[in-house]
């Protein structure tokens, strides 16, 4: 099966299976396309990558995902996106904004919370009303309120 090396570019793709794997540079997350194509990354990346999207190895067959690899101070990210919604890595690399002062364990912190208080809002107040709630409304409702925080 080809591969596609996210050096050479970013890549969008429906995904039709993740699988493990073990590479030149350690535990591997093999991401199959509907098209055939493979794309290797980290597990660790991987793992982080389908976590903030709220999404398993399981779930995430059937979606649309879009990897790229970003650097930034002479390492190399990999970033996942829903949808084909990559971020022009010349816009990231060229950027020259004030790095944000909230630390990734912070921002983990910060978001782990906003999900517990969406779950307890959102979920409640759906829950007392019948109203069904799903995955999507409980991220949409957290990613809201961690931006809204994180702006402070």
């Amino acid at each position: 099966m080809p591969f596609h090396k996210l050096a050479d570019g970013p890549i969008t793709m429906t995904i039709a299976a993740v699988k493990s794997a073990e590479g030149k540079f350690g535990p591997q997350m093999v991401f199959s396309s509907t098209e055939g194509v493979d794309v290797f990354i980290s597990e660790m990346s991987g793992a982080k990558g389908l976590a903030r999207l709220n999404l398993t190895p399981e779930s995430v067959v059937g979606e649309t995902l879009s990897f790229e690899q970003i650097k930034k101070d002479g390492k190399t990210f990999t970033n996942i996106n829903k949808g084909g919604t990559v971020t022009p890595s010349v816009t990231r690399t060229t950027s020259t904004a004030a790095p944000s002062a909230m630390s990734y364990e912070d921002a983990v912190a910060l978001y782990s919370r906003c999900v517990e208080a969406a779950i307890q809002q959102l979920g409640g107040k759906c829950g007392d009303a019948e109203i069904p709630v799903d995955g999507s409304a409980i991220q949409a409702a957290a990613a809201t309120l961690f931006i809204t925080l994180k702006g402070r």
